[in-house]
C-alpha cells in the first residue's frame, strides 16, 4: 500500500531575516534564539496544496485497487470454468471412454496451468504498479515540500523567528507557539491568488439565428438499407 500523503519531516535552523537585537541582549552580545513549531502533517492534511497532492496519491492507490479487482474477477472466471470442467469429469466418469476421460483430464491439467501463470504475472504487474507509485507519490512528497517551503520562510520572517522545528521532534510543545495555521492561511491565499489570475475559458459563441430570407434545408437522402448477407 502506498503511504498517505504526509511529507517528509525536516528541520529549519536559519536565521530567517535581520532582527534588530533589544539593547541589553545587544550590549551582552547576546540574543536568544526565537522558536516555532510547525505540524506538517496538519498542514498537508489541511491546506489547498497538500489535499492536491493528497487527491493525487489517492489516485495512485485506487489505480492499483481497480487493477487488483479486476485480477480477482478474472481469476474467479477461471477457477469456475475449472470446477466446471471437474464436475463434468465426475458426473461422466462412467459413461466417457478412457481416451474422452483423459483428455478432459489434460484440458483441466492445461487450464490449471494457465492460471498459476496468470496469477503469478498477476502479482509482478502489481507489484510494478506498486514500486511505481510509490516513486511517483515520494515525488510527490518532494514537491510539496519545495512549495511550501517559501510560505513556511514567509511566515518566519514576519515573525521574527531564527529556528523552526516539526512537532514530531519537540517533546514537550506550548501551542501557542505553532505556526502551522499561520503556514496554512498564506499557503491557501497564494493558492487561491493563482486560481484567479489563470485566463478563465473563453466562452463558445452562440449559434447565429438562421436568416428569415434563407430557404430551408433539404431533407438529407435517406441512408440505403443494407442487404444481409445470405450465410453459407
Amino acid at each position: 500500500m502506498i503511504k498517505t500523503f504526509v511529507p517528509v519531516l525536516f528541520l529549519v535552523a536559519a536565521a530567517l531575516g535581520a532582527q534588530e537585537p533589544a539593547p541589553a541582549a545587544a550590549a551582552a552580545g547576546v540574543r536568544n534564539p526565537r522558536i516555532a513549531v510547525i505540524n506538517m502533517e496538519t498542514i498537508s492534511s489541511e491546506s489547498i496544496m497538500g489535499k492536491g497532492y493528497a487527491a493525487q496519491i489517492q489516485g495512485l492507490e485506487r489505480e492499483i485497487q481497480t487493477e487488483g479487482t479486476k485480477k480477482q474477477a478474472e481469476l474467479a472466471k477461471m477457477d469456475a470454468a475449472i470446477k466446471a470442467l471437474q464436475d463434468e469429469l465426475d458426473k461422466q466418469a462412467a459413461v466417457l471412454s478412457p481416451e474422452a476421460a483423459e483428455r478432459k483430464r489434460q484440458d483441466i491439467v492445461k487450464k490449471t496451468r494457465e492460471r498459476q501463470a496468470y496469477v503469478e504475472d498477476g502479482q509482478q504487474e502489481l507489484q510494478r504498479m506498486r514500486d511505481q507509485a510509490e516513486q511517483r507519490a515520494q515525488g510527490l512528497n518532494n514537491e510539496f515540500q519545495q512549495k511550501i517551503k517559501p510560505h513556511i520562510d514567509a511566515v518566519a520572517r514576519e515573525k521574527g523567528l531564527d529556528i523552526i522545528l516539526t512537532s514530531q521532534v519537540a517533546l514537550t510543545l506550548n501551542r501557542d507557539f505553532d505556526i502551522s495555521r499561520d503556514v496554512i492561511t498564506k499557503a491557501d491565499a497564494a493558492e487561491r491568488a493563482a486560481q484567479a489570475a489563470k485566463p478563465a475559458a473563453a466562452p463558445k459563441p452562440a449559434a447565429s439565428a438562421p436568416s428569415a430570407a434563407a430557404p430551408a434545408p433539404a431533407a438529407p437522402a435517406p441512408k440505403p438499407t443494407p442487404t444481409p448477407t445470405p450465410q453459407p
